[in-house]
């Protein structure tokens, strides 16, 4: 376990304290949006349910390219404070045009070049804190990254409660003028904290991770090394690799596509208020970083694919309970079940990924966080289609049965399913020849 020390140790680095209120002010500012910006679409542009799906996909695709081109070109130049300032204010623009802007085309432009844009801020505050703390050694380094995370996480405690409050006493206008603000305070902040000319520490995909403001994780805070390689782990088959990505693309898949409906299900399938949705996102990201932490002292002793399983599962029970939910009192609850996915994921997801490819941690890295931004990407469509088709109960339990579909992928070894295509091939053949028996 840490001991205190380490967090007054932070505090005393230069420039560790405005690059944390910079990471806050950023939190903030998301939290204060992504969990309304649904809402926004339906309420005040008129959007139907296809046409938000779309809007959000754009806005996640549009983020995944600009942290793409934006981490390549800072790892290239070494320089990563313009780019994080460029991104800031096209959040801060964006934010501003919604204020006003109502048409669907236009939002669409808006989305794609400045909030999707924008959206980059998130990993690129990471490396730009990477290359300005003068921090020499790794474990220092990777402990600054993870309580910067940390930071970031914590705002979603309490950022969707006030951005409810600021909702209710001013509109969508005062919220995202809000946001703006927020925006603008954290390049402000940035503006003022000097960039050394050259690299401290490698950069990793790790800290470039564009994670939405729906999926932020935080890893746990230890030191390098916690997360040796469990003995005998040796590298796995290319298929064992992919089932373990496909099952992650579709917890993050089912998780993002939550994020976009929930807010809408509680407001108008239940008849809640936006408060209520502030509640439960705020009891979610206050539980998820308790257990981070305890999973994270223990990730090297646990065996990995059970509790992604088990997180499978679990994730599948909470939609099946969102679907058959009566009101929105049995919702609070359910948060908990939620906080486990995501700690559990987010502790020991990428680990897992490692574990599989031992000799090569960077591509295990991206391909963990690569799954988290396709998943992303196809949320809003499949959200869209879904709510439109089935309804909000039934975009619920589709996502019950992506997540079945992961714990499957978890649960069963590689070796089993040729012998499951085989016993279903057979038992559909021998239904074949008994329907056809009596008619010969």
């Amino acid at each position: 376990m840490l001991k205190n020390s380490r967090f007054f140790d932070l505090l005393r680095i230069p420039g560790f304290k405005p690059l944390a209120g910079a990471t806050l002010m950023l939190g903030v500012a998301m939290s204060f949006t992504a969990p309304y910006l649904s809402l926004f679409g339906i309420e005040r542009a008129g959007m139907t349910p296809f046409r938000l799906g779309l809007f959000m996909t754009l806005i996640a695709a549009s983020g995944v390219l600009a942290s793409t081109l934006a981490g390549r070109w800072s790892d290239a130049s070494g320089r990563h404070r313009p780019l994080l300032l460029a991104s800031l204010g096209a959040a801060t623009l964006g934010y501003l045009c919604l204020c006003v802007v109502r048409d669907y085309r236009l939002l669409l432009v808006v989305g794609v070049l400045f909030i999707g844009a924008g959206s980059s801020a998130i990993s690129l505050v990471f490396s730009f804190s990477r290359a300005a703390l003068p921090v020499a050694d790794d474990a220092g380094r990777a402990f600054a990254s993870a309580s910067l995370r940390t930071i970031l996480s914590a705002a979603w405690v309490f950022g969707p409660a006030v951005g409810a409050l600021v909702l209710a006493g001013t509109g969508f206008y005062g919220l995202f003028l809000f946001a703006a603000a927020s925006f603008a305070a954290c390049a402000a902040i940035v503006s003022r904290t000097k960039e050394p000319s050259g690299h401290l520490g490698d950069h990793t995909v790790a800290d470039t991770a564009s994670e939405p403001a729906s999926s932020i994780t935080v890893p746990p805070l230890k030191a390098p090394g916690d997360d040796a390689h469990e003995a005998g782990i040796a590298a796995a088959s290319a298929n064992d690799i992919w089932r373990a990505v496909v099952a992650l693309t579709l917890i993050g898949l089912a998780a993002n596509a939550t994020m976009i409906v929930l807010p809408l299900y509680i407001v108008h399938g239940l008849n809640g208020s936006r408060l209520d949705v502030s509640i439960m996102l705020g009891l979610g990201a206050l539980s998820e970083i308790p257990m981070m932490l305890a999973l994270g002292a223990r990730s090297s002793t646990l065996h990995k694919p059970t509790w992604l399983a088990a997180c499978a599962a679990v994730h599948a029970v909470y939609f099946v309970a969102m679907a058959l939910a009566g009101n929105v009192d049995v919702l609070i609850p359910m948060q908990l079940l939620n906080a486990f996915v995501v700690a559990v994921t987010s502790c020991l997801g990428m680990t897992y990924v490692q574990d599989l490819m031992p000799a090569s941690p960077g591509k295990a890295t991206a391909l963990f966080f690569n799954a988290a931004r396709l998943g992303s990407i196809l949320s809003g469509v499949l959200s869209g289609v879904l709510v439109g088709t089935f309804g909000y109960r039934g975009t619920f339990v589709f996502c019950g049965l992506l997540a079945l579909g992961a714990l499957v992928l978890f649960a069963v070894p590689g070796y089993r399913y040729p012998q499951m295509a085989r016993a279903i091939r057979g038992y559909v053949e021998r239904k074949l020849i008994a329907r056809r028996a009596p008619e010969q």
